[in-house]
Parts: structure tokens; sequence; C-alpha cells
């Protein structure tokens, strides 16, 4: 068992138990991971109302080397996502960010990735109204890139010809 601390973006939380989550995390220095945060659910949790969907912070995690969930110790809060909850749309293209991640990264690290929805997420929250469709759409086909699954535009695939 190993303690890291990484900074982390939350993709998603599921409740487990009476008092505990299960806490999905695309974090920078080992990639999308599982963990429990046990006692997250009561009223005087440590966590408080920090593990929320699309927040940012720090994870601290006791990383286990024979199980897939680990866990998750403090989560320290740098930036609560809550303008993206203001409109549909940025929700939903912040949702469709997070499981994009959730189903396409890796285990092990992927720094760009990571930057590359943290980025995403901080321009969906600023962008305008007027702006938001195309923003949504770069900021999916960014992240879709980062994590190797871009198009090749430059050849047919058929023949060769540019």
């Amino acid at each position: 068992m190993t303690l890291v601390t990484s900074p982390a973006t939350i993709l998603s939380t599921v409740r487990y138990s009476e008092t505990s989550k299960i806490v999905r995390l695309a974090t920078r220095d080992h990639g999308v991971q599982s963990a429990i945060a046990k006692g997250a659910m009561r009223p005087r949790s440590r966590f408080g109302a920090s593990l929320q969907p699309l927040s940012d912070g720090v994870a601290h995690l006791v990383l286990s080397q024979r199980r897939e969930l680990h866990l998750l110790t403090a989560f320290d809060l740098m930036h609560l996502r809550v303008s993206l909850a203001s409109d549909v749309g940025r929700y939903a293209t912040a949702a469709v960010l997070a499981e994009l991640m959730l189903r396409c990264a890796p285990a092990a690290p992927h720094p760009e990735g990571f930057d590359v929805l943290r980025h995403g997420l901080s321009r969906l929250e600023t962008v305008s109204r007027d702006e938001l469709e195309p923003a949504a759409l770069q900021a999916l086909w960014a992240l879709v890139g980062a994590l190797g699954f871009a198009p090749a535009l430059d050849a047919c695939v058929q023949d060769g010809v540019a």
C-alpha cells in the first residue's frame, strides 16, 4: 500500500453503503482510478461537499497493489464547478467529457489527457452562450485526440491519396 497525492478531477460518485461513496477520479499522475471515500456521507464528514462530480482538487489516495478499488483519505477541493450547472448544454458537455475519460483513459498516468480535460471544463465554464456549441465540440475533439482516438485526416485510408 502506497500513499500518493495527485491533482485530480472527480468524474463520478456512487453511494456505497449508508456512509461511504465510490469515487472515480482522473488523476494527473496515476490516470483514472476508483477509490472508496469511507464516511463521506456522514453529516460531519471530513470530505464535506467536496466530492461533487467535475470538481478539481488534490486527491490523497492509498493505492492497493492487489485491488482495483483504492482508499481516498482526503480530497483538498480547489475548484467546485458550480457554473456548469447553470446551463444544460454546459453540463451535458462536461458530463460527456467525464464519461469519455472514464471509458477511454487508461489507469496509467496520462498527463496530456488530464490537462485537456481540465482545460475543456474550464473553457465550458467561461464561454458565452453563443460560443458554447463550437467550444463543446472543440473540447470533445481535443480530448478524443489526446486519448489517441483522433481521426487521420491527412490521407485517404483506401488509396493513400492526400
